[in-house]
């Protein structure tokens, strides 16, 4: 994340979404990504995923994490918005893929043992190129902030561990739970719009 980053998290007391914006990116772009329009994606995706734990799912990442620890601790994400030229040169370094990308999902890979330490765990980072999420929604006929609501929630599952690159399976399993939480808030569902 670039150091200059515009910070918007300053009235974000008690959520666990922390939203910066690069340097020079117009702040009109705040409200799209501010924690408090977030939060409720977050909240709802932490209890969907905390519910499906309770009937045996394993998170890929945190699997090593006693439950009650998981269940107990607060949980924070960081969110940065960039501009498609960071984005490709971060897309690149990162996933050796030339082009400005949706989102990416950096994951905090703390050890286990350090969690349970810890006041909160930190899911990790979300990197999202605001130019690329316009161009796709008007693509896939959707508002700019349901495509913003579906990357938010698919990144948060790409923190947890999960990957729709894996395999039929996963990705099917990612797609429904995408799905569901969205449905929480009266969002359609993000896959149909693609078969347009």
């Amino acid at each position: 994340m670039n150091d200059n980053a515009q910070d918007y998290t300053e009235d974000s007391a008690g959520l666990g979404v922390y939203t910066s914006l690069a340097e020079g990116m117009d702040e009109a772009l705040a409200s799209h990504y501010a924690p408090e329009r977030l939060q409720p994606l977050f909240d709802s995706t932490l209890n969907y995923i905390s519910a499906q734990m309770q009937q045996g799912l394993i998170l890929p990442y945190f699997a090593q994490i006693n439950a009650d620890t998981w269940q107990d601790t607060d949980k924070t994400v960081d969110v940065y918005v960039t501009d498609p030229t960071e984005g490709r040169a971060i897309n690149l370094e990162a996933r050796g893929k030339d082009y400005a990308t949706n989102i990416l999902s950096y994951p905090s890979d703390l050890p286990a043992d350090v969690l349970p330490m810890m006041p909160e765990i930190p899911l990790g980072e979300l990197i999202v190129c605001h130019e690329v999420v316009v161009q796709q929604a008007k693509e896939q006929h959707k508002t700019v902030d349901q495509h913003i609501s579906h990357l938010f929630v698919h990144g948060l599952l790409h923190l947890f561990g999960f990957d729709h690159e894996l395999g039929e399976s996963e990705q099917a399993e990612m797609e429904s739970f995408e799905i569901a939480i969205l449905a929480q808030h009266g969002l359609p569902n993000p896959y149909l719009a693609d078969e347009e």
